[in-house]
């Protein structure tokens, strides 16, 4: 057939490429037109055999180029196939007027094609002066036509349509096979699902629903008999959801009709007959198309709320756990610094004295032994403060200059002592006064210095300190300070273990150089919270570099007071200056030891056995400072404070300076000072050089702290007479236990609201059994005697009184807690 030529009129370049193509594939010539006017101009150039033109195209269509072609004298007879949907039942009647050869549907088969081509072509060119023209009239889908055409013409269009028709017929029956199967795998696939899924319609209408689904909310129906059943009716009517209706119609609603694109809720269905609850999760999405509707999905979740709770024991019993340790420490805290205080104070004092070289050797090693003890303790306790999120950071403007150099100062004759170069180097950048926790700070670079120290064997440690940001921050600084040393360097695996607790680079490091491993751990953690990070690069045998960044505030010059060195005479005057001490300590040992260190000093001391015998003593005795010791029975250091404060002890004695001497370790104990207007602190052990320092320091501010005002109200929400004789007189036990009240009694209701609202009556009863013995340790009457009626409550499983209860608990705590932060 390459001899003939045909013409295609297709406006989209697509499918006329693609028939062109398919046209050349069978031996064809080919032309395109992608108009009815270009479709034309060709006809009019060049000799076509066949036109096969779309009948849907701009401007002129196919139909009325088939008018024109017939109404031209030199190519009416070539032959016109019109591609068209036959959509339209008008579009056979508007073929036959059009004067069109031949209809193939679109989309085509090409084989189906090919043949009407063939076909057409094989048939004698269309001549309408020799066809047997007539006139009809009929009428055809209920409207009238009048018809003037070939009958030859007309059989063959018939035809077309026809064979048209069948195969259109054809491919409907393989598409409505595959429809079929693809039902039958799709309702394969439901009911195979474990999630209970329904299709719904834009009218809340079940289309279909899987057999799971039906099971739980309209058992004993099939399939057909739940189609077009009301979504809502079948879900309210199987009596399994009860509280959450509203919301879930209500959610279901919003994605059906196109408010929202997901809606999902928890809920617990009640199981039928046995009574046990079952968690499910309904997810619903919308479904694509033009039809709209939704898919709910009812998706069994027990398992992971059996999971969930599982977790949730296991979290309050390891934040038990955790509370009974920090109480633990709290109070052993107090005990072992006790006794350590007695054994570096007298060891101190015995080294003063005529000792022979051996008495003076063993004695060091016995100070050098509790130093070692000291350190470990408060290593372990700041551990523990750090884990339990009780250890906050200070904000107060000091010499950062001063403050690092101090550090490695101190360092000096420890790294003299084996040969070693100590240096620090600062930059220009580095701002001299900035705002933090000046303690915190040093500690980590102690602990660095201090570890580079004693791992280096020969050549050196060097600190190298910089700003990070430079001057161009006005607020803040990003300090960065790196430790360089010379040691025996890590093994790259273990570098990543030296932060964690307990841990050193190997075993063997342990048994040669000591050390608990603590301290880097503890430096981990004080660096993050300061906004930093630390890291180490180290090569074995060459060395380590430590660095951290930390971020600080800057700090204002005028804030900082005076150095002692600018007040002259009036210095070296308070150093000589002998002053007259009331030492307040119920301890015999703490007693020997303060006087002794005291009188060492040139200092007369006057002893009180407590914080009431001091407010008496001190209201007929002149002295010039008050060693206030925090722990002690009848009245403890605070409350003495607050008395003298208060006047008590006379008008003259209100401002007289007073210095917080404790044991105790734990977090708040230096604010709590402050704030019953304390001007200063030490901690215990007492050694000879921080004692006469704080002394010092103490009497050489020429302001103090604002008196504490006396307060007379007795509190009807806690008994704190009560809670000074339960714990004989150990405020600061007492207050630990009250701070860890405030922080975990919400997090106790926010639980026991979460379990009652499960329904999870065991969680509820292990958490009132909590709260009772919580608000019986702080002494909250009030709240104690509400937690023991909700405990009976759960016991008795009376929900009402539960519910009624767990209101009352919660504005009872949070009175406790109001008075508590008072």
């Amino acid at each position: 057939m390459s001899n003939y030529h045909i013409l295609v009129v297709e406006d989209s370049l697509t499918q006329a490429v693609k028939l062109e193509y398919f046209l050349f594939g069978k031996g064809f010539r080919v032309s395109l037109a992608s108009d009815g006017e270009k479709a034309l101009r060709i006809l009019g150039d060049k000799k076509i055999d066949l036109v096969i033109s779309d009948v849907v195209m701009p401007g002129m269509d196919g139909y009325e180029l088939c008018e024109k072609i017939r109404s031209n004298r030199e190519h009416k007879t070539v032959p016109v196939i019109l591609l068209t949907s036959l959509s339209d039942p008008g579009d056979i009647v508007r073929g036959l007027k059009s004067g069109a050869t031949n209809f193939v549907t679109k989309p085509y088969d090409e084989a189906f094609l090919f043949s009407r081509i063939e076909s057409v072509i094989k048939q004698s060119s269309f001549d309408s002066d020799s066809g047997i023209m007539q006139e009809v009239d009929f009428e055809f889908h209920g409207e009238k036509h009048s018809l003037k055409a070939d009958f030859g013409q007309v059989f063959h269009l018939l035809l077309a349509t026809y064979e048209n028709t069948l195969l259109q017929s054809r491919q409907l029956d393989v598409a409505n096979q595959k429809l079929i199967a693809r039902e039958e795998q799709l309702s394969s696939v439901l009911a195979s699902m474990s999630a209970k899924i329904a299709v719904l319609d834009t009218d809340e209408k079940l289309i279909v629903a899987n057999d799971s689904w039906r099971d739980l909310f309209a058992p004993g129906r099939s399939e057909a008999e739940i189609e077009g059943l009301d979504f809502r009716e079948a879900v309210t009517s199987s009596g399994c959801l009860v509280n959450e209706l509203d919301i879930l119609f209500e959610g279901v609603g919003a994605v059906v009709s196109g408010n929202t694109e997901r809606f999902s809720l928890e809920f617990a269905i009640e199981g039928k007959g046995n009574g046990e609850s079952f968690w499910h999760m309904l997810e619903v999405t919308p479904m694509r198309g033009r039809s709209g509707g939704a898919v709910a999905s009812f998706i069994d979740i027990t398992a992971r709320k059996e999971m969930e709770r599982e977790l949730i024991k296991t979290r309050d019993a390891a934040e038990e756990a955790s509370r009974f340790k920090s109480r633990f420490l709290a109070s052993m805290s107090h005990e072992i610094r006790t006794p350590l205080n007695g054994i570096v104070g007298m060891t101190d004092l015995t080294l003063w004295s005529d000792l022979t070289e051996l008495q003076a050797e063993n004695l060091e090693i016995v100070r050098l032994s509790a130093n070692q003890l000291l350190t470990l303790i408060n290593d372990i306790l700041d551990l523990s403060k750090v884990e339990a999120r009780m250890l906050t950071l200070e904000m107060k403007e000091f010499r950062l200059h001063d403050s690092l150099r101090g550090i490695v100062k101190s360092m000096e004759p420890q790294a003299f002592g084996r040969g070693l170069i100590l240096n620090i180097d600062i930059d220009e950048e580095v701002p001299e006064i900035v705002c933090g926790d000046e303690a915190r700070l040093k500690q980590i670079l102690y602990n660095l210095v201090g570890n580079s120290v004693k791992f280096t064997e020969q050549g050196g440690v060097f600190v190298q300190v910089s700003a990070l940001d430079g001057t161009a921050d006005k607020e803040n600084v990003t300090l960065q300070i790196s430790v360089r040393d010379t040691g025996i360097g890590i093994p790259d695996d273990k570098q990543a273990l030296i932060f964690e607790s307990f841990r050193q680079a190997d075993d063997s490091t342990t048994r040669k150089f000591g050390g608990s491993g603590l301290g880097l751990a503890i430096s981990r953690e004080l660096v993050e919270m300061m906004g930093g990070f630390i890291t180490v690069r180290s090569s074995e045998g060459y060395g380590s570099v430590f660095t951290f960044d930390v971020v600080l505030k800057r700090g204002d010059p005028a804030n900082i007071t005076l150095d002692n060195s600018d007040e002259g005479g009036k210095t070296s005057d308070n150093l000589r200056k002998s002053y007259r001490i009331l030492v307040v300590e119920d301890n015999p040992i703490n007693v020997r030891v303060a006087s002794s260190l005291l009188k060492k000093m040139g200092h007369s001391v006057y002893v009180a056995s407590n914080g009431l015998d001091a407010v008496r003593r001190l209201s007929v005795m002149n002295v010039d400072l008050v060693l206030m010791d925090l722990e002690m029975p009848e009245m403890d250091g605070f409350e003495a404070a607050k008395h003298i404060r208060s006047g008590e002890s006379g008008e003259l004695k209100k401002n007289i300076p007073i210095i917080a001497m404790s044991a105790h370790a734990m977090a708040g104990v230096r604010e709590r000072c402050e704030q019953v207007g304390m001007d200063n602190y030490i901690a215990k052990p007492v050694q000879f050089s921080d004692l006469k320092e704080v002394i010092f320091q103490t009497v050489n501010v020429n302001s103090f702290p604002a008196q504490a005002q006396s307060d007379d109200h007795v509190s009807s929400v806690l008994d704190s007479d009560k809670a000074v004789k339960m714990y004989h007189g150990d405020e600061d036990l007492y207050h630990e236990l009250c701070d860890m009240f405030i922080i975990e009694a919400p997090q106790d209701i926010k639980k026991i609201s979460e379990a009652f609202t499960q329904n999870d009556f065991e969680i509820v009863k292990r958490i009132a059994h909590t709260l009772k013995s919580s608000c019986a340790a702080i002494c909250a009457t009030r709240a104690y005697e509400v937690a023991v009626q909700l405990e009976k409550a759960v016991l008795g499983k009376d929900s009402e009184a539960v519910y009624n209860l767990m209101e009352q608990i919660s504005a009872e705590i949070e009175k406790v807690r109001a008075e508590l932060r008072d």
